[in-house]
């Protein structure tokens, strides 16, 4: 890429801002502007990650600021909204999962980014992680045959923060916050979704979680300081009404004719990926075998073909977790998303992908609240 580097805005300067992006974008790109509702953590992120300036208002900084890119890392409910405005003044965008949790925001930013003919990037970047490439090749090999069905996510307790970002009617809940890594890679693997059907039901309507003011104090420690140990130590104080279903099935039914579910939810104990539990992420079923993401292993794979390399006669070919070293793709999303602006690449995290996984949630809810199965319009 050169010297040059990308001039960015970043919208949002909450947990995943300040642990993730904010690093990755001093290291390969240039730190302009901080916008948050919250003006102390505008302010305080820009002081430590050495932006320029901090608003607290996003169309303002969009007017106002020297910018080629903004990373929309707001709420859940209002990444649609802010990646549009960012799109319609001209600015390429990153947004964190989801891309929106409306289909009303889905199109609006969907046609803002196009009409504009800016660059798009929407989160998790699953395309370029080494762990579903591998199990990609494997499943373009034939290994285990025609897929026919499959299962995938598991849920976990609720987040101790953030009540806007994941408790919110139109932040969504788990499914968007959750779910869309397993949706994501499904349809990165095995490609899009023609129908969908949805069951949710609100489990616990009351928590309590940690006060926004907590994190905010938290920015005010120079240099910054990883948040996860002491939120971890952290009393939740703060009784909040959980607005979005927070116990979610999703079923599938994809284009190549396999049929699956997805278990997204705030209800399912702790700790349930390790020790005795161990179970896998993602379970994938096929006329010659089946193959597993996750568990012991970083991936498992039976098979019947005896002319496949992962053929063992008695059971499981394991591909061990030391072979897949920590991935993070935060990173790996910002370096591609410059790349993409500086040389004129399509992201492979695309727009109409984003919109897809969206379309897959959000007609998921729908489809819980009407009883009705519905149909995936979208597609990549």
């Amino acid at each position: 890429m050169g010297d040059k580097r990308v001039k960015c805005g970043v919208v949002g300067c909450g947990v995943i801002a300040n642990e993730a992006y904010f690093p990755a974008i001093v290291e390969k790109g240039e730190l302009v502007a901080t916008c948050d509702r919250i003006k102390e953590r505008a302010r305080r992120s820009m002081e430590l990650w050495g932006a320029k300036e901090y608003y607290t208002d996003v169309e303002e900084m969009l007017r106002k600021s020297d910018i080629d890119a903004v990373f929309i890392l707001s709420g859940m409910g209002m990444h649609a909204d802010h990646a549009a405005r960012a799109a319609k003044a001209g600015k390429h965008v990153l947004v964190q999962k989801p891309l929106a949790t409306s289909m009303r925001d889905l199109r609006k930013v969907f046609n803002a980014v196009k009409k504009a003919g800016v660059k798009a990037l929407v989160e998790p970047n699953v395309q370029m992680n080494p762990l579903y490439l591998k199990v990609k090749s494997i499943l373009e090999e034939g290994t285990i045959g025609e897929v026919y069905w499959f299962r995938a996510g598991l849920g976990r307790g609720a987040p101790s923060w953030g009540e806007e970002t994941f408790f919110t009617r139109q932040a969504g809940g788990p499914l968007f916050d959750l779910g869309v890594y397993q949706i994501a890679a499904l349809t990165f693997l095995l490609g899009p979704a023609s129908s969908v059907a949805g069951m949710a039901k609100l489990s616990i309507p009351d928590r309590f979680i940690v006060p926004d003011e907590f994190f905010t104090d938290h920015l005010s420690h120079k240099p910054y300081e990883s948040f996860w140990p002491k939120l971890a130590a952290a009393k939740p104080t703060k009784r909040i009404k959980m607005e979005a279903e927070d116990n979610t099935f999703t079923l599938l039914n994809m284009r190549s004719g396999s049929l699956g579910c997805v278990i997204a939810n705030f209800v399912t104990p702790d700790g349930l990926r390790t020790g005795v539990g161990n179970m896998p992420d993602i379970e994938i079923y096929g006329s010659e075998g089946a193959l597993l993401v996750g568990g012991p292993a970083a991936i498992s794979v039976m098979t019947k073909r005896k002319d496949s390399k992962y053929y063992l006669p008695d059971g499981w070919y394991c591909i061990p977790k030391e072979d897949f070293p920590p991935w993070n793709y935060y990173r790996a999303s910002t370096e591609h998303f410059f790349d993409c602006i500086l040389n004129d690449k399509e992201p492979l995290p695309s727009l109409k992908w984003g919109m897809h996984v969206s379309e897959i949630m959000i007609k998921s809810i729908q489809s819980s609240r009407t009883g009705s199965r519905l149909r995936v319009s979208s597609t990549f």
